[in-house]
């Protein structure tokens, strides 16, 4: 399992390691960043059918609904990333009033975060015994918190104002 999990953070880390800030990418940078985000994808269900042993039976009825989790997921991923697009447009001339609105925004992504996890765990559970659903989403936590980490990394702290 941790070979799997470290393969993951490596090509986190390479993703990360592209030259440039979150307010400064040109066109080949997001689309580099854009073909890592479609790896890690794959990477990451690759990691998930690693470490998540299924008999035949379970296999075809937890990968749709795997599916359709990610779908939701990623949809969340698409509003953090238009969310870090404008934090650095807006990097320079942050106000008081963005700053707010940003992170309003970002608090509305973490509930809807929570409110789609708690959607699929009935799911998931309704697929796969408690035990393996469990296992699931402890393999979902322990990715979603190293792309956490990773992107906190590479995000500049708000400007104070001197």
């Amino acid at each position: 399992m941790r070979k799997t999990f470290a393969s993951f953070t490596v090509l986190i880390a390479t993703a990360l390691a592209l030259p440039g800030t979150v307010s400064a990418q040109s066109v080949d940078q997001w689309t580099a960043l854009q073909q890592i985000q479609a790896d890690l994808k794959a990477d990451r269900q690759a990691v998930v059918a690693t470490n998540l042993p299924l008999v035949e039976a379970e296999a075809r009825a937890f990968w749709p609904v795997y599916k359709e989790y990610r779908g939701e997921v990623e949809k969340l991923g698409e509003r953090v990333t238009q969310l870090i697009t404008a934090y650095a447009a807006n990097f320079q001339t942050m106000t008081d009033e963005k700053a707010d609105a940003f992170f309003k925004e970002l608090l509305t992504i973490e509930r809807d975060r929570v409110t789609v996890r708690e959607k699929y765990v009935v799911k998931v559970r309704a697929v796969l015994p408690a035990i393996k659903a469990a296992r699931f989403f402890q393999i979902e936590n322990k990715l979603d918190a190293i792309v956490s980490v990773a992107l906190a990394s590479q995000i500049p702290l708000v400007p104070l104002k001197k």
